[in-house]
């Protein structure tokens, strides 16, 4: 799918989108953890959700459709008891990977990150499926975390909020971006 920007300041469906994500997780998780609930979870998206305009998808079918995918999906990936009662350790930080001496940086988007048993984990949410994406952001962002916030992610879980498919990427079968 084509991203279609509007005439109010070049906005995609997809940033939109991403800005309703961002603020539904941010009030999910800033509820105690016996509030969070499916029922918490669309509740949220109903009041978020009319940040989103029809007219920056490219049909009224293509919003309905992007809008109860990314429902079910948040649901599936959020909402079950165990998820429920899990609080991240960043929520929506960002990281910056230093290239070197003199060479640039690069800033990551952090979505998530649980801490479990002095093991960490990250999750990233895709609106577009694109491998050459997921093995980029498996590539950089663990050294971009390293470098920012002083933990070295076990794992990453890349999770499509357009087909609920969840890719578990462990860090050991990357190579690790040498921090210099």
């Amino acid at each position: 799918m084509k991203a279609i920007a509007s005439h109010e300041g070049g906005l995609t469906w997809q940033q939109a989108v991403k800005k309703v994500i961002r603020n539904v997780m941010v009030e999910y998780y800033r509820a105690v953890p016996s509030l969070r609930s499916p029922f918490y979870m669309l509740k949220l998206i109903e009041t978020y959700r009319r940040m989103l305009h029809p007219h920056l998808f490219e049909s009224p079918i293509h919003y309905y459709t992007v809008l109860a995918k990314i429902t079910d999906h948040l649901l599936q990936f959020f909402t079950s008891g165990a998820e429920a009662q899990r609080s991240p350790l960043l929520l929506f930080a960002q990281a910056t990977y230093r290239h070197g001496k003199g060479r640039g940086k690069t800033n990551v988007d952090i979505d998530f990150v649980y801490e479990e048993d002095g093991t960490y984990t990250m999750r990233k949410l895709l609106l577009e499926d694109a491998p050459s994406f997921v093995y980029h952001y498996a590539q950089i962002a663990p050294a971009a975390c390293k470098q920012t916030f002083g933990f070295y992610p076990k794992k990453i879980e890349f999770c499509s909020l357009l087909t609920g498919e969840r890719m578990v990427e462990t860090t050991d079968t990357f190579q690790l971006i040498l921090v210099t």
